[in-house]
């Protein structure tokens, strides 16, 4: 939980989960520390802009309460001259810094999660009164923005009920506060709130952490049950009613079967991991066989960071399964110790492996192993050098 807990302070992470995860805002003070001041500022959102050719929507301007036609993205410097908000969406995708920082709070908190820029100019309002579906962490980078938020009209909004069709709610925010450099807000799904930059030209980072929900189980058992036959086939033509009932009534028997039978949870669970992708995917041109061990047995490996892994012993006890950034391998005759230290999250080399192995031979076994593991993409070589 360090990310989560570097995110939050001075505020302890049990205080922020008992009193305002999901269902209360909370301000954060900094303390007059700029502790975001790496991951994001002025020059780098210069150098998006001047390096890296952004498609609407995920280059867009907002004024006065509306997001501006994607005509408007041609005349950027007169748009903001003229006070609209400029959005930059996904910036993880393209600054490593912040790529890292997500990276760490999506393990952490096991759920997707994404970094949108916002530039702000004094007196201006972008968006008018409105709820997010997802949870929101609010970074300020630079500058002062005044912050209203009000309570929830929907509890919990799912991300098709948006709050552009709603009114928002009459009556006082519950919190108010200026943020400064540092300084976070936490506002939860589905809860209203606007901002309005003071003084000076205002930076912040909004993270948008995307929990699962009853609803998306579900729809992971629909397409689960889309694999078995029964539940493809059509439903008796309705001129026969007492066909169509029990026809209905079939299915919900198997239902129920199927989730008694099946452990639902952990499979959902196992589902989840799976969608987690290492912030570094390549490694070229080692995953294609080639330069595997360009040092010999001193060429350093390592496993991909902030990867949920799971490790269980085969059915044979002949060896272990490993599941990681959803992939699935098996490695028969190997002990329990050598994949913990395979995955510990630190670099290792060919050598270590060696002494992991003492009675293993280094070109029968060892070599082979681990080509087999760089070429599937469950480790990388590592090409780092200090």
């Amino acid at each position: 939980m360090g990310s989560l807990i570097a995110l939050l302070h001075p505020y302890s992470v049990e205080e922020f989960l008992k009193h305002n995860w999901t269902s209360k805002a909370v301000f954060i003070p900094s303390e007059g520390q700029k502790k975001f001041a790496r991951l994001f500022s002025w020059e780098k959102l210069n150098t998006l802009l001047n390096f890296h050719q952004f498609s609407y929507p995920e280059l867009r301007l907002a004024l006065d309460g509306k997001v501006l036609d994607e005509s408007d993205n041609a005349n950027l410097i007169q748009r903001c001259q003229d006070g609209a908000t400029l959005i930059i969406n996904g910036v993880h995708k393209h600054i490593p810094e912040i790529a890292t920082f997500i990276s760490e709070i999506k393990y952490d908190l096991g759920y997707g999660a994404q970094v949108n820029a916002y530039c702000s100019w004094p007196g201006r309002q972008g968006f008018s009164s409105h709820y997010d579906t997802h949870e929101v962490f609010i970074l300020q980078i630079e500058g002062r923005k005044e912050w209203h938020v009000f309570p929830d009209t929907l509890k919990y909004p799912l991300p098709d009920q948006k709050s552009a069709s709603l009114p928002p709610p009459e009556g006082e925010p519950y919190l108010s506060y200026t943020l400064n450099p540092g300084d976070v807000l936490y506002i939860p799904r589905g809860h209203w709130h606007y901002a309005i930059a003071l003084d000076e030209p205002s930076l912040h980072l909004t993270l948008g952490v995307h929990c699962k929900t009853g609803i998306d189980l579900l729809e992971w058992l629909v397409s689960q049950l889309r694999e078995k036959e029964e539940w493809r086939r059509s439903l008796p033509l309705r001129i026969d009613t007492a066909a169509v009932n029990g026809a209905i009534e079939t299915l919900i028997t198997d239902l129920s079967q199927y989730v008694t039978d099946s452990n639902i949870s952990e499979e959902y669970v196992s589902y989840l991991d799976s969608l987690g992708k290492p912030r570094e995917r390549y490694s070229l041109p080692h995953q294609v066989g080639f330069d595997i061990f360009p040092n010999g047995a001193e060429t350093r490996y390592k496993a991909p960071k902030f990867q949920r892994v799971s490790i269980s012993e085969l059915s044979d006890g002949s060896g272990y399964r490993i599941v990681v950034s959803g992939k699935d391998v098996s490695l028969r005759g190997v002990p329990h110790s050598l994949v913990e230290n395979l995955f510990s999250g630190e670099p290792f080399t060919g050598k270590d492996v060696r002494d992991w192995l003492p009675d293993y031979d280094w070109d029968i076994d060892i070599v082979p192993l681990l080509s087999r593991l760089v070429v599937e993409e469950i480790i990388f070589v590592d090409t780092y050098r200090e």
